[in-house]
């Protein structure tokens, strides 16, 4: 797996890490993609088969396998990068459920991160989206 996609498949399965996805987090994970390069160059079609290529894998393989081939492509400032990327991804609903939480720990402990440096980084997360003046 390429960097690209396995930095792209970090944020796709935070987007399905739980039941109740919504467009908040659809748009969370394009958004964060779009604005980082080689993301911010591709064109609809190119968007639309890296779209479709990450869900054949998670369909074909499962979102535990994904995610391990993702993680073993990048380094780990890059691994940490997609971790406060799939943060932000879950927060940006305003609220971060069970299957959230359990979702990022476990990719927390595929990426070999600090435990504590892991909930700061959901924490900020939590706070940059909340939406504070509602």
């Amino acid at each position: 797996m390429d960097t690209k996609t396995a930095f792209a498949a970090v944020g796709h399965c935070a987007v399905w890490s739980d039941l109740d996805t919504s467009d908040v987090e659809r748009n969370a994970f394009f958004e964060e993609l779009n604005a980082r390069h080689p993301y911010n160059t591709l064109e609809e079609a190119e968007w639309a088969a890296l779209v479709d290529q990450l869900w054949d894998r998670h369909r074909k393989d499962g979102r535990e396998a994904l995610l391990a081939e993702a993680t073993t492509a990048l380094s780990p400032g890059q691994q940490l990068t997609a971790f406060a990327v799939a943060c932000k991804i879950v927060a940006s609903d305003g609220e971060v459920n069970h299957d959230e939480v359990n979702f990022l720990i476990r990719l927390a402990e595929i990426n070999g991160l600090n435990i504590l440096e892991s909930r700061t980084i959901l924490s900020v997360m939590q706070i940059l989206c909340q939406d504070a003046l509602a």
